[in-house]
C-alpha cells in the first residue's frame, strides 16, 4: 500500500478533467432546468434530464478511478468501483440541492414523488455508467471512452428499434432512463415495469462490477485483493446473468411490445376491406359488426376529403379495454396515436361510433402519399415532423360535429384573443408550446380552409412536398386570408362564452405542477373515501390556483364529505375567481341549487337554478338545468327527480319511481326521456328506442329535449339495425339546425348509407 496516494480516491477522481467536466455539466444542466418549463422542479422531466446526462457522461468517474488504480503499484478494482460509485452518488446530490433551492423562487410540487423518480431514473443510470467506465478503463486505457460510447449507442439501438418497428410508444433504456410516451399524457407515475427495469439496471451495474473484479488487468498483469475474483464470478453469474434473463423477458415485463403480445392480450380480430381491427375478445359480435361498419364509413369519409385512391395496404387498428391496459402494453394511456409508417392506430375501445377513429385514420391514410420513411411532412423527409400540418390535416379530415364547428370555435378563440399565432404554430417545435385544444383547433380550421379554397389535390400535393405548406403560398398571407374568413363568421355571445371554458386550460409547458395535478385528479376521481377525495382536490387547487375548475371540484367533494361550511367558502372563492367562465359559474350556482333542493328548500333551489339559466353552458348542462326547473314546478315528480338530479342517484329504486311517474303523467315526456337516457347509458337499445319514441310523442320541456330524444332514437335504432327509423330520426335532427348539429346529422346519414 506504499503507493496508496496515487490510487483512486474521491479527491483524486475530482482532480481529473473528465469528472470535473461531468460535474460542471450537471451544474449547468440543473441551473438551466430551473428556468425550463416542466423541468424547473423535482419531477419526471428534471429526473430524466439528469438520467440522460448521467447515462451519456457518467462513465467519467469510473474511467478516472480505473486510470488512477492502473497507475498505482497494486491496482484494486474493488476500490476503483466503490470510489467511483461514491463520487457518482455525491455528484447527483448537486442537482437536487439546486432544484430544492429553486423551490424558494417557484412553488414546490410533490417533493416526495419527485425524489422517488430521481432515485429511479438518474441514480441507476449513474451507477451503471460508472461501473461501465471502470470496466472499460481496466480493459483498455487508450480507447476506454470510445468503448463506453459504443456500448451506449448499441444499447440505444436495442431500445429504439422496437419503438420504430413495433407498436410501443414508450422506451426503457438502462443508461438513458425512460421515455413514457406522448406529452399529452400528463399523469406519470412509477409503474411496476419501471421498478423492475431499474432493478435490472442495478443488476447490470453489479454484473459490470463483477467483470471488473474478474479481469482486474493492469499494465503489470493481473492483481487482486484476496477473494475478489470469486466475488466477481458470483456477481457476473448471479447479477449479470439475472439481468440478461430479465431482459430476455422484456415483453412479459412490459419494457417492450410486439404485435403478437397485443394480439394475445386483446384476443379479438376482424378484417374489413381496408382495415384489420384488433379488439377485446369479449366484445359482443354485434358491437364488432357496428365498429367495423363505422370504421369503414370513416375510411370512405377520409378518402373523400383527401381525394385519394384506395389505400395501398390495410390499416391495423388496435382497440384497448382501458387506458390503464393501453399504458401497460404500449404507453400513452389517454392519448390515441398513429404510427403512419407502420399504418398502425392505437386507441381505447369505445361503443360505436368511435369518437377518435376518423382522426387517426386520416394520419394513416395520408401516409400513402407523404414522402419519406415516416409517412409525414416535415424537414429531413419527415424525421423532424411538421406537427401543425400533420394534426391540422387530421382535424380537417375528421371535422368533428358538436355544438360549434371547428371554424366557429377558432372564431371564438379570436374573439377571446386566445387564438394561436399560425405563423408561430407552424414553426418547428412550437406546436406543443400551445395548449393542445387550441393548437389542434386552430390548425384544423386553417387546413380545412385551405382545403375549401385550394382543393384536395393542392393540399395533398403540399402534404407530399418537401416545401410543405409553402407550396400553397406565403404562410403569412395564407394566415391573414384565413383570419379574414373567420372574422366574417357570425358568432353568438353564447358561443364565445362556451369557448372561454372549453379552451381555458393552458399548455402543459405552462402548468406549474402538471404531472402531480393530473395524478392527484385521477386519484380523487377514483377514491371512494370522500374525505380523502376532498383532501386531494384541495391539494390540486393549491398547486394550480389559476384554475377555478379545481375549486368547483373541491366544493363538490367537500359537499359530498359533509363539510358544508368548507364547501360554501370554496364556492365563494371560485365565484370570485378572475378566470371564472360563465359555464363554470352556472355549474357552481346549479350545485348550490341541488343542495337546497336536496334539503327541501325549493325556493332557494329555484332562485339558484334561475340564475344559472341566464348563463351560457353546454347543451347537456342546459338540458339538465331545464329539467330541474321543470321538476320544481311538479311536486309529484320530486320522489324520483330529486333523487336523480339533486342527489345523483340512479339506483334501481329511482328507475321504479321514474316508471311510476311515467304512468302517472301520460302527457309529460320528461319521465320517458329520462328512462331512455338511463337505458342508453347501459346499452339497452331496444328499451331506449321505445322510451325515446314515447317521449317524442309527449310534451317535453324544450327544443333541446326534442333534439336529444331524436338523437337517442336514431342511435338506438342504428344499433338495432333499424336503419329506416334511424334515417328518419337523424333527418329530423338536421332540419333547420345550426351548423354544428347539421354536420352531426349529415355524418350520421352518411354512416347509415
Amino acid at each position: 500500500m506504499a503507493d496508496r496516494g496515487s490510487s483512486s480516491s474521491l479527491r483524486g477522481i475530482a482532480a481529473r478533467p473528465g469528472p470535473r467536466l461531468y460535474l460542471a455539466g450537471l451544474f449547468a444542466l440543473s441551473a438551466a432546468a430551473c428556468f425550463l418549463p416542466l423541468a424547473d422542479h423535482l419531477g419526471f422531466e428534471f429526473a430524466e434530464l439528469i438520467a440522460l446526462w448521467a447515462g451519456l457522461f457518467g462513465a467519467a468517474p469510473g474511467l478516472a478511478a480505473a486510470h488512477l488504480e492502473v497507475q498505482s503499484a497494486r491496482a484494486h478494482a474493488g476500490r476503483a468501483l466503490l470510489t467511483s460509485w461514491a463520487f457518482s452518488l455525491l455528484a447527483l446530490a448537486l442537482p437536487v440541492a439546486l432544484l430544492l433551492l429553486n423551490g424558494l423562487r417557484r412553488p414546490a410540487c410533490d417533493i416526495q414523488g419527485g425524489l422517488l423518480l430521481y432515485l429511479l431514473l438518474p441514480v441507476p443510470s449513474a451507477l451503471l455508467a460508472s461501473a461501465l467506465g471502470t470496466l472499460c478503463g481496466f480493459l483498455t486505457a487508450k480507447r476506454a471512452g470510445v468503448l463506453v460510447g459504443l456500448v451506449f449507442l448499441a444499447s440505444l439501438w436495442v431500445t429504439l428499434a422496437p419503438l420504430l418497428h413495433g407498436p410501443q410508444v414508450f422506451a426503457f433504456h438502462h443508461l438513458g432512463g425512460l421515455y413514457p410516451g406522448p406529452i399529452y399524457d400528463e399523469s406519470i407515475a412509477a409503474s411496476r415495469a419501471l421498478w423492475i427495469f431499474r432493478g435490472t439496471t442495478l443488476l447490470y451495474a453489479l454484473g459490470c462490477a463483477g467483470l471488473t473484479l474478474v479481469l482486474n488487468r493492469t499494465p503489470r498483469g493481473y492483481s487482486a485483493l484476496p477473494g475478489s475474483r470469486p466475488l466477481g464470478v458470483l456477481l457476473v453469474l448471479c447479477c449479470g446473468g439475472g439481468a440478461v434473463a430479465l431482459s430476455l423477458n422484456a415483453e412479459t415485463l412490459h419494457w417492450k411490445a410486439s404485435v403478437a403480445l397485443l394480439d394475445a392480450d386483446l384476443g379479438g380480430r376482424l378484417e374489413t376491406q381496408h382495415l384489420v381491427l384488433h379488439f377485446p375478445r369479449e366484445k359482443p359480435e354485434r358491437e364488432q359488426r357496428l365498429i367495423a361498419q363505422d370504421a369503414e364509413a370513416d375510411v370512405r369519409g377520409v378518402l373523400a376529403f383527401l381525394g385519394a385512391p384506395e389505400p395501398v395496404a390495410r390499416i391495423e387498428v388496435y382497440l384497448y379495454r382501458s387506458a390503464e391496459e393501453k399504458r401497460r402494453l404500449i404507453g400513452a394511456a389517454d392519448t390515441s396515436f398513429t404510427k403512419p409508417w407502420l399504418r398502425q392506430i392505437h386507441t381505447n375501445d369505445s361503443a360505436a361510433p368511435h369518437p377518435i377513429l376518423r382522426h387517426e385514420l386520416a394520419h394513416a391514410l395520408a401516409a400513402d402519399f407523404a414522402k419519406g420513411r415516416w409517412g409525414v411532412p416535415g424537414r429531413l423527409r419527415g424525421l423532424l415532423p411538421d406537427m401543425a400540418f400533420i394534426e391540422g390535416l387530421a382535424v380537417a379530415a375528421d371535422w368533428p360535429p358538436g355544438e360549434l364547428t371547428v371554424h366557429e370555435e377558432t372564431r371564438a378563440l379570436r374573439e377571446l384573443h386566445r387564438a394561436p399565432d399560425l405563423e408561430q404554430l407552424f414553426r418547428p417545435g412550437l406546436f406543443y408550446a400551445e395548449s393542445g385544444a387550441r393548437a389542434y383547433t386552430a390548425a384544423g380550421s386553417f387546413i380545412r380552409f385551405l382545403w375549401e379554397t385550394r382543393g384536395a389535390v393542392a393540399l395533398r400535393e403540399a402534404y407530399a412536398s418537401a416545401e410543405g405548406l409553402a407550396k400553397l403560398g406565403d404562410l403569412h398571407a395564407l394566415a391573414e386570408e384565413h383570419g379574414r374568413f373567420l372574422d366574417a363568421l357570425k358568432l353568438s355571445p353564447r358561443a364565445v362564452a362556451l369557448a372561454a371554458q372549453w379552451f381555458s386550460a393552458p399548455a402543459i409547458v405552462r402548468k406549474r405542477c402538471a404531472h402531480e395535478v393530473a395524478e392527484l385528479t385521477s386519484e380523487a376521481q377514483r377514491s371512494t373515501d370522500r374525505v380523502r377525495a376532498a383532501q386531494l382536490w384541495s391539494r390540486c387547487a393549491e398547486l394550480e390556483p389559476d384554475d377555478p375548475g379545481l375549486l368547483a371540484s373541491l366544493a363538490r367533494a367537500q359537499t359530498a364529505a359533509g363539510d358544508l361550511p368548507g364547501a360554501r367558502a370554496t364556492e365563494a372563492r371560485a365565484l370570485a375567481h378572475p378566470k371564472l367562465s360563465q359555464p363554470l359559474q352556472a355549474q357552481l350556482l346549479t350545485d348550490e341549487g341541488d343542495l337546497a333542493f336536496r334539503a327541501g328548500d325549493t325556493q332557494t333551489a329555484g332562485a339558484r337554478y334561475s340564475e344559472a339559466a341566464k348563463l351560457a353552458q353546454p347543451e347537456p348542462a342546459q338540458r339538465a338545468l331545464e329539467a330541474k326547473l321543470h321538476a320544481l314546478g311538479d311536486p309529484r315528480s320530486w320522489p324520483a327527480l330529486r333523487k336523480l338530479f339533486a342527489e345523483n342517484d340512479n339506483a334501481p329504486e329511482v328507475w321504479l319511481l321514474l316508471a311510476e311517474l311515467n304512468l302517472a303523467e301520460p302527457r309529460d315526456g320528461l319521465a320517458p326521456y329520462l328512462l331512455a337516457k338511463q337505458l342508453q347509458n347501459r346499452g339497452a337499445w331496444a328499451e331506449c328506442a321505445r322510451y325515446a319514441q314515447e317521449a317524442l310523442g309527449r310534451s317535453l320541456p324544450g327544443p333541446l329535449f326534442v333534439q336529444e330524444a331524436l338523437r337517442m332514437r336514431g342511435i338506438a335504432s342504428w344499433h338495432l339495425g333499424d336503419l329506416a327509423t334511424a334515417h328518419a330520426a337523424f333527418t329530423a335532427l338536421g332540419e333547420n339546425a345550426p351548423p354544428g348539429r347539421t354536420l352531426e346529422a349529415r355524418r350520421w346519414l352518411e354512416r347509415l348509407r
